[in-house]
């Protein structure tokens, strides 16, 4: 194993059996940020709970200077040194050995070290964040990000979650520098010219990975909650217009939170770093809150749809200081908790504030960030390589591997089921339960469901986690089957949905769930019960003229119609969508059918007759759902059928581009998203005022340019050149329209220049480079796959170890391939790599295009006939 973590939470193979409970930590950081390493001292206090010949502690590309081990005696008033040795037995862990042979007797212990730590390039441990202000000059900024297992590389330590100890850290650095950390400074004194010490408050029990600190010459900016807590965002010069309004979308998030889970803010202060280089979204260290620039502050120009999603990202990092901090998960076995629970708080923390604006709706807000995660949470959870929310982690690269869209986007999902079900209010005092239960402690699974239940039954006599553990534990989810027996009869069945075309393998197949089924028919009553079975028969006293299940798409399934059921269905959205049907009903369809029609479980005719009615259709999240699975099918048929298909889409988008919307955010967002998608698939002509958008942008006359403008410049007035030089002008995370319009060009040596130079050139910052191979890879699948197995090495150097960006890599540049050859040449190529934390994204990656491409073999013909019949 690669991971050998000793406690009493877990069993080492490393020799006898450690068991340790850490106490508190004692940190000295020497902090230069040209010398590329930190000179560190530390003192861990821990007991030993039992006799053991060693003691692991976790520690990796630390040079170790220096080991002390004591134990203290007579209530600690002296102390005895015990000779001791280590070695490294992996390059994560330090083992401790005592020279005479005897083993460590169970009692207290301290360990001193001192040691040599480095500042990484890479975007984990502590690292080295450069930038260049409006004058040309440069700064750097040194800043921690340890989640899961980096504070290893920052100092030696028993680096679990679960192992929360309290942490004094004291920073030795240059004057011109200031230093914030998880705590409130007690003092800050030169200690020689040009040197200063800032020595913090000892923080209360937390686990390891949310020690942070930050070292710059950021400005900052300070207000205040209505229980007079400083919140303060520290932030570069050039931000300094936008920082108070982030600042109140952190306060807002802090008060609303306060009283959802009934627990004062637990911390003296609460800081915000808005870096410019951070390899995620954002990270909940408790008190020191790090988030990049670009998901933090907003401008008059930011789309309303950013502007909610950037505000989501702050309320998401501000409840875990509930969720993940003050209540610590027992084990990343248990990560999907923290971050569910955080991804479903967000929305109501930040709805105030979204809600000022009278374009936004309430069913906008929660669609944006709630129906979306689901939906995307379905597509994933459908391959064979995906895993249970309650995970069995094993090393340091699942744990990283973990934070992946099953995590994030399912546990909210079934969050959000739980709490439709039991309602807002029971669903909140099982939250203030948990809370008070848990605060400064460790939860597990079972420990949250425990709270829940102390609301009461969810159905009858059912308790919360009689229904809800079952899909926490297990892969996947059911398809729900509904055939039409009679008028007045139907059946229902359910069996786990694999999106494999073909698989049908019953040992898996046959999985089953206790579903909450919610009906509903032409007399609009909702009708509500327990499925738990695999197959339930309906029967209704009179002849219903269509029946719907899952009610609003809270339930986590998808729903196969026979034909005849889908039939009923059908008219209904082509005539009043609005009325039989929500907006989430009408994704959940919309996605539904074009999903199982591409493992063939529906026919392709009444998949594509039925999206017909999106001619009609206001609604961006439908929208939304229908061309994500269409891009799918589309980048899989050959080009005559490619010709069909755009005729086919053509007729839709022209006709819904007609529509007359009223101004709603979703349907601003709606008309954007059709002229985008016009140009795309190459069907629509010039955007509106291409060519003189284009001129005032290039002119510099006006900031901006929408995406399908640049893509529009590129492909017909052949201005790629022009846009490659605004490309090198300014690095910024706002470049990513530009690249995105290049890496549409169909010039060969344009795109080569696009991939070279995104390891060379700072046209974006180091966490968002990865983005142009994407982007490439959507149109140039073949030459993005080669450039990332030839430069293989640079992307694991940045973010093999990384969460989220290695797996995104790999779900592209995969997940866009077209053809058996180059799917062969991934598989043979990776099958000898080590795929870090982009592992699990690469499995299901190959999964859903083997059966992509088992569709194009077995069904494309379909598709072709069906077009031909329903030219116009």
């Amino acid at each position: 194993m690669w991971w050998l973590i000793i406690s009493w939470f877990w069993v080492g193979v490393l020799g006898e059996i450690s068991e340790v409970i850490p106490e508190s930590y004692s940190l000295l950081f020497n902090i230069y940020p040209e010398s590329g390493q930190v000179t560190g001292s530390s003192d861990v206090k821990f007991e030993l709970l039992k006799t053991s010949k060693q003691i692991t502690l976790n520690c990796k590309d630390l040079q170790i200077i220096r080991i002390i081990l004591t134990q203290p005696l007579f209530q600690e008033k002296t102390m005895r040194n015990i000779d001791v040795e280590f070695e490294h037995p992996n390059q994560e862990e330090m083992a401790l050995t005592r020279v005479d042979g005897r083993p460590f007797t169970r009692d207290k212990y301290i360990l001193r070290a001192q040691y040599r730590a480095p500042i990484k390039k890479e975007l984990n441990g502590i690292y080295l964040s450069e930038y260049t202000d409006e004058s040309g000059e440069g700064h750097l900024i040194v800043a921690t990000h340890f989640e899961p297992t980096h504070a290893r590389t920052a100092f030696p330590c028993f680096d679990e979650p679960q192992l929360k100890a309290r942490f004094t850290i004291t920073i030795d650095h240059e004057a011109k520098y200031k230093a914030i950390s998880n705590m409130p400074p007690t003092k800050s004194r030169l200690v020689r010219s040009e040197l200063k010490r800032t020595q913090f408050t000892a923080t209360p029990p937390m686990s390891t990975y949310l020690v942070a600190f930050v070292l710059s010459d950021l400005k900052d900016m300070t207000k205040y909650t209505h229980r007079g807590v400083p919140v303060s965002v520290h932030y570069r010069d050039s931000y300094q217009d936008l920082a108070e309004a982030a600042l109140d979308t952190v306060i807002q998030s802090v008060e609303f939170l306060e009283a959802y889970v009934g627990r004062v803010y637990p911390l003296p202060k609460l800081d915000v770093a808005a870096l410019p280089q951070f390899g995620i979204g954002g990270m909940e260290n408790w008190g020191l809150i790090n988030i990049r620039e670009e998901f933090f502050f907003t401008s008059n120009e930011t789309e309303p749809i950013d502007l909610t999603r950037n505000r989501a990202v702050i309320a998401h990092e501000v409840a875990h200081m509930w969720f993940g901090d003050l209540v610590s998960i027992s084990s990343w076995n248990d990560l999907w908790l923290k971050e569910g629970a955080a991804n479903l708080l967000m929305v109501p923390a930040i709805r105030s504030l979204v809600l000022k604006d009278p374009r936004w709706t309430e069913s906008d807000l929660q669609n944006t960030l709630i129906y979306f995660s689901r939906n995307r949470a379905l597509d994933v959870d459908a391959s064979l390589s995906t895993h249970p929310l309650l995970m069995n982690i094993s090393d340091p690269y699942e744990a990283a591997g973990a934070f992946d869209a099953i995590s994030y986007t399912k546990s909210s999902a079934i969050l959000n089921m739980l709490r439709s079900l039991i309602g807002d209010s029971r669903f909140q005092q099982g939250v203030i339960k948990y809370i008070k239960d848990y605060q400064y402690k460790t939860a597990s699974l079972d420990d949250f469901l425990a709270a829940m239940d102390s609301t009461g039954p969810v159905y009858k006599n059912l308790e919360v986690s009689e229904l809800i553990k079952p899909w926490l534990i297990k892969s996947g989810y059911p398809l729900v089957k509904v055939t039409k027996l009679s008028n007045r009869h139907y059946r229902l069945q359910q069996s786990r949905f694999i999106s494999t075309l073909g698989f049908n393998d019953r040992k898996i197949t046959k999985t089953k769930w206790p579903i909450m089924i919610t009906l509903q028919t032409d007399k609009k009553s909702t009708h509500k019960f327990l499925m738990s079975t695999r197959t339930k028969i309906l029967s209704f006293n009179y002849n219903p003229s269509y029946v719907k299940i899952n009610v609003n798409s809270t339930m986590f399934f998808r729903t196969n119609y026979d034909e005849a059921s889908l039939s009923d269905l059908i008219p209904l959205l082509e005539e009043q969508h609005n009325f039989y049907f929500t907006e989430e009903e009408r994704a959940g369809m919309v996605s539904d059918v074009l999903t199982l029609a591409m493992v063939n479980k529906i026919s392709i005719s009444n998949a594509f007759g039925m999206i017909r009615y999106l001619s009609k259709e206001t609604s961006y999240m439908v929208w939304s759902e229908a061309i994500q699975k269409l891009n799918k099918i589309y980048d899989n048929i050959s080009q005559d059928t490619k010709k069909l298909f755009k005729s086919f889409i053509n007729n839709i988008l022209t006709e819904a581009l007609k529509m007359k919307l009223n101004g709603s955010i979703s349907e601003e967002m709606l008309r954007k998203y059709l002229k985008y998608y016009g140009v795309v698939y190459g069907i629509s002509t010039a955007p509106v005022g291409a060519e003189a958008s284009y001129k005032l942008w290039e002119e510099g006359i006006t900031e901006s340019v929408s995406p399908e403008v640049l893509m529009y410049a590129v492909q017909e007035l052949n201005k790629g050149n022009e846009i490659w030089d605004k490309l090198q002008e300014t690095p910024s995370p706002d470049n990513h329209p530009l690249f995105a319009a290049l890496a549409s060009s169909n010039d060969p040596k344009m795109i080569r220049n696009l991939l070279e130079g995104s390891l060379i050139y700072d046209w974006v910052p180091l966490q968002n480079r990865y983005e142009i191979l994407t982007a490439v890879s959507r149109h140039h699948p073949t030459q993005a796959l080669k450039f990332f197995q030839e430069k293989y090495d640079v992307y694991y150097n940045w973010y093999g170890e990384a969460q989220f960006n290695f797996g995104n890599i790999f779900a592209n540049v995969i997940g866009n391939l077209r053809t058996e050859d180059d799917l062969n040449s991934a598989i043979e190529y990776f099958s000898t790599m080590n795929l870090g934390t982009g592992k699990s994204s690469y499995d299901i990656a190959v999964d859903e295009l083997r059966s992509s491409l088992h569709w194009r073999n077995c069904c494309e013909e379909d598709l072709r006939d069906f077009f031909i019949k329903n030219a116009t």
